[in-house]
């Protein structure tokens, strides 16, 4: 049954309050400037998928909640990126947003922009603009905490703070899937560089793995 309020379903008022950002069509350097990939505009989301974006879903729906504390709301954290969620778990968000996750290309194009750079900032890492074990802090952060760390396309969080599901294979054959971003419990140098990635089984839930969505931008007809 849908629940409504003067603003709509829980989904709808979810979805309108996501911020959308349109990434260019066009070229980049991708994987240490090794290649040049050519991908359609789209839009991804400012910041990672939070606590409280979650919520509405799973009320939406009935899905599965995280591992919230003693399974309840973390109300303290709910701008915090949502974690403990699988790759099956953020597809089911995703679709629910009419969305779907991003590429690992489309990723980390959001992230580094076209001049090839290390970090969503720049060419050196700086530990205050992300949230990363140089930190030394004991989990995720707001996912606005760090403006300091945007993309050169204002996208927020995409290093440190979670690892984040993609939709792409790790490789042919296998079901691992692609996880991008580094979180708060690995050394940001290193694991929050734009081009490095993870990965996992898509059934696999940790406390620093998260997600954002993107969406395809409607096609001009021929």
């Amino acid at each position: 049954m849908e629940r409504k309020n003067a603003q709509g379903t829980l989904q709808e008022v979810a979805i309108q309050a996501i911020q959308k950002v349109e990434i260019p069509a066009g070229a980049f350097l991708m994987r240490k400037e090794k290649d040049t990939v050519e991908l359609a505009a789209f839009l991804i989301s400012r910041y990672p998928t939070t606590n409280e974006d979650y919520l509405a879903f799973t009320r939406e729906t009935g899905h599965r909640i995280p591992k919230w504390p003693l399974n309840g709301f973390p109300s303290d954290q709910a701008r915090h990126p949502v974690v403990n969620v699988s790759w099956e778990d953020a597809e089911a968000y995703a679709d629910w947003s009419g969305g779907r996750l991003p590429s690992e290309a489309e990723w980390e194009k959001a992230a580094r922009g076209t001049d090839g750079r290390l970090y969503p900032w720049g060419m050196k890492f700086k530990a205050e603009n992300c949230n990363t074990s140089e930190a030394k802090t004991e989990g995720t952060h707001p996912v606005d905490a760090h403006p300091g760390g945007a993309s050169p396309y204002g996208i927020m969080d995409m290093s440190g703070n979670t690892w984040e599901w993609t939709s792409t294979l790790y490789e042919k054959g296998a079901d691992w899937r692609v996880l991008k971003g580094g979180a708060w419990d690995f050394k940001g140098f290193k694991d929050a560089r734009c081009s490095y990635r993870v990965y996992f089984v898509p059934t696999f839930r940790n406390h620093a793995v998260g997600f954002r969505c993107c969406w395809d931008l409607p096609q001009a007809p021929p």
